[in-house]
């Protein structure tokens, strides 16, 4: 019994040295883990992104996300790192751990802005509402600064009118787009300054059916998509044709098409049209009924 005894108090002993020594650990070691987390997952994504179009397909911008994950990754080091019981407001807590838990919050709170700033699908608006309950949260955590102070009823709603109020007031200042990248950067592309291209990877598309003649190819990075570009001569005007391993993403406000299916969309007097899964290729031109003429041919020719 005493040998058990003796063993019982060695580990308990071993398990507080334990817990002293990380409490101990240098503020430099605390800090440089997640920060050196954070940073090595945006630089793995970037790194992703360069191969694959990762924003594309997720539907955000590039710097946004790649900023909200590494801040998100620091941030889950941080927590790891914290002892369970300091994860969470509870009574007799000082106020520089309080400090450190509603700094915490506030960072998630910032990681989900970020990501939902750079997010132009639909699914942004999900990221608006976590961010809403996340600022119901750090009112929470705050509430406990002061014992006299507790969760109210009234704070959800306080807590809704400044999130919308903050949200908005941050797109309007920053000029938040709904465009995704790609169709931007062909947008550009179709103006007078014609954008640089590299030797084609890919063969042009035949579109002697419609009498459009081809003008210039190449290969051009758009908006963080591999495409070729084609450039058809049609009417005495130009038509810009992209190819891609990938489907084109669509921009908020287009619509469902027919003959052949895919979408299309108007931004600034320009049409956008786009075909059937896999074909993906985008038809840029001045008039929707060029565009449809194309991708009907492109549909055909592609499909063959």
């Amino acid at each position: 019994m005493g040998s058990k005894k003796t063993y019982a108090g060695a580990v308990t002993d071993t398990k507080q040295r334990v817990s002293e020594t990380v409490r101990r650990r240098s503020p430099a070691v605390r800090w440089v883990t997640p920060l050196a987390a954070g940073v090595l997952v945006a630089l793995a994504t970037a790194v992703v992104s360069v191969f694959y179009p990762l924003p594309v397909v997720l539907g955000t911008q590039p710097v946004p996300l790649f900023l909200a994950l590494g801040l998100g990754a620091a941030l889950a080091v941080i927590a790891l790192q914290t002892e369970p019981a300091a994860r969470k407001p509870r009574l007799g807590m000082s106020r520089r751990e309080l400090a450190g838990l509603l700094a915490w919050w506030a960072g998630v709170l910032l990681a989900t802005g970020i990501l939902w700033y750079g997010t132009y699908k639909a699914w942004s608006a999900l990221t608006l509402f976590i961010a809403i309950g996340l600022i119901v949260k750090i009112l929470q955590v705050a509430s406990h600064f002061e014992s006299r102070v507790g969760f109210r009823i009234w704070m959800p709603f306080v807590a809704i009118i400044l999130a919308f109020v903050a949200l908005v007031g941050f797109g309007l200042v920053w000029g938040r787009t709904n465009l995704p990248p790609p169709i931007v950067a062909a947008l550009d592309a179709y103006g007078p300054v014609e954008p640089s291209l590299t030797p084609p990877t890919r063969s042009a598309p035949d579109l002697s059916s419609i009498n459009a003649q081809l003008q210039q190819s190449g290969d051009i990075d758009l908006g963080g998509m591999k495409t070729t570009k084609f450039t058809y001569v049609f009417h005495g005007s130009g038509v810009d044709v992209y190819l891609a391993d990938i489907g084109f993403p669509a921009p908020r406000g287009s619509f469902g098409a027919e003959n052949p299916p895919g979408w299309w969309g108007e931004v600034d007097g320009t049409s956008l049209r786009a075909g059937p899964k896999g074909t993906n290729f985008l038809v840029v031109a001045w008039d929707t009924t060029v565009a449809d003429r194309f991708a009907a041919a492109l549909t055909q020719e592609l499909s063959s």
